[in-house]
């Protein structure tokens, strides 16, 4: 978003980030993404905005079921299991969340999202009965991305599209309503029939839902942004919503030289680093990459930002009367300078020093320090 202060926001921000898929544990690359949103909104609220932030719960998607009957077990004890699972690890991260909308619970919004798409001519039934969003019916699909239309293709069938199916009108067109026989399952009746929501509209019901239009910022992770959030902004400009102002995205982290990723099994998940570190010690570490670039993983930094909280800690209990005004000043600075979260954390631990070396007998605590860490949210 370059400078966060030129993007228009108003005193009211509006935030939506796209959440988990409740099938395995939250790894390093969700924690960075969540963990961004989160500093933003704290930041935003420290400048005196009123500031809503949203994350959902895809709890009705393909891999859930897959990982069920991999699993054999009922596909909804699985994702409570997750669900519970990752608010434990959210809650010691604390990224905590204003709202948190899960899926199954907007099953009837969507299938009347869906109907109305139908009614416009947007949306079309094939002939084995799933409905389809016409991409050619909306110019502008997939213009969030300079991505060519081969390259569009193979994300497409990487992430959950059907490029190939020859029952739709087009290559990319996404689907909305999975059509099932009475017997499948999981499945809801609803007045499309009996069947599932497709992937992306379950995003733009969820957000609409709960916050009002257009969103002041709404992003996730980079590997978003084609199909997902291309499809979101098709199914919801295309009725003549005004869907999104500002789209932001936060880059992956790369761990032995590769994205984290299930499928190279190269994924560290927080659940594991959070039995050998304070909550504080990972929010750290992971402010050292920027969230446009992101970075690659490296074994020591734990150890390394094991120390500096300890340096932190330290500068919090010390009485200082040390003038901290112009560090305040540049630690803001960067948080309006595109979040800039290595050069914040630069700043939170030089300030943190320089208490320390010039502490008095005063009872008194530095107040920027506290300032910082309640940004950075190291604290409640």
């Amino acid at each position: 978003m370059k400078k966060i202060t030129d993007v228009g926001l108003n005193k009211q921000v509006n935030m939506y980030v796209c959440g988990v898929t409740p099938y395995d544990s939250a790894h390093l690359g969700h924690i960075f993404t969540f963990m961004t949103y989160d500093i933003l909104a704290r930041y935003l609220r420290h400048q005196g905005r009123t500031t809503t932030l949203v994350r959902n719960i895809t709890d009705v998607d393909e891999p859930i079921y897959a990982k069920a009957k991999q699993l054999k077990v009922d596909y909804k004890d699985l994702a409570e299991q997750e669900i519970e699972l990752f608010h434990s690890v959210m809650d010691k991260l604390n990224l905590s969340v204003d709202i948190e909308p899960k899926a199954s619970d907007y099953i009837k919004q969507m299938s009347h999202e869906v109907q109305k798409l139908i009614e416009a001519g947007l949306g079309y039934k094939a002939s084995d009965g799933d409905i389809y969003f016409d991409v050619s019916k909306f110019s502008d699909y997939g213009n969030i991305t300079t991505l060519s239309h081969e390259l569009q293709l193979k994300l497409s069938e990487e992430r959950g599209g059907d490029p190939t199916n020859t029952e739709k009108r087009n290559p990319l067109d996404f689907l909305l309503w999975k059509s099932l026989e009475s017997s499948d399952y999981p499945g809801w009746s609803t007045i499309l029939g009996f069947g599932r929501p497709g992937w992306h509209i379950e995003c733009s019901v969820m957000s609409q839902a709960n916050l009002e239009l257009p969103i002041t910022i709404h992003g996730g992770g980079l590997d978003l942004l084609f199909p997902h959030h291309a499809s979101e902004i098709a199914q919801s400009e295309a009725l003549g919503n005004e869907f999104v102002t500002n789209w932001m995205y936060v880059a992956p982290l790369l761990y032995k030289g590769e994205k984290m990723s299930k499928s190279l099994g190269n994924l560290l998940f927080a659940k594991d680093i959070l039995e050998h570190y304070e909550p504080q010690v990972l929010r750290l570490a992971l402010m050292n990459f920027s969230y446009r670039v992101g970075g690659e993983w490296c074994e020591g930094l734990l150890e390394e930002m094991d120390r500096a909280w300890t340096t932190v800690q330290k500068a919090l209990d010390t009485g200082s009367s040390f003038d901290s005004s112009e560090y305040m000043k540049q630690f803001l600075s960067f948080a309006d300078n595109d979040l800039n979260m290595p050069r914040m954390l630069d700043s939170l631990l030089s300030l943190s020093s320089e208490i320390i070396s010039h502490s008095t007998d005063s009872a008194e605590k530095n107040k920027d320090l506290q300032d910082m860490i309640s940004i950075c949210g190291l604290v409640n």
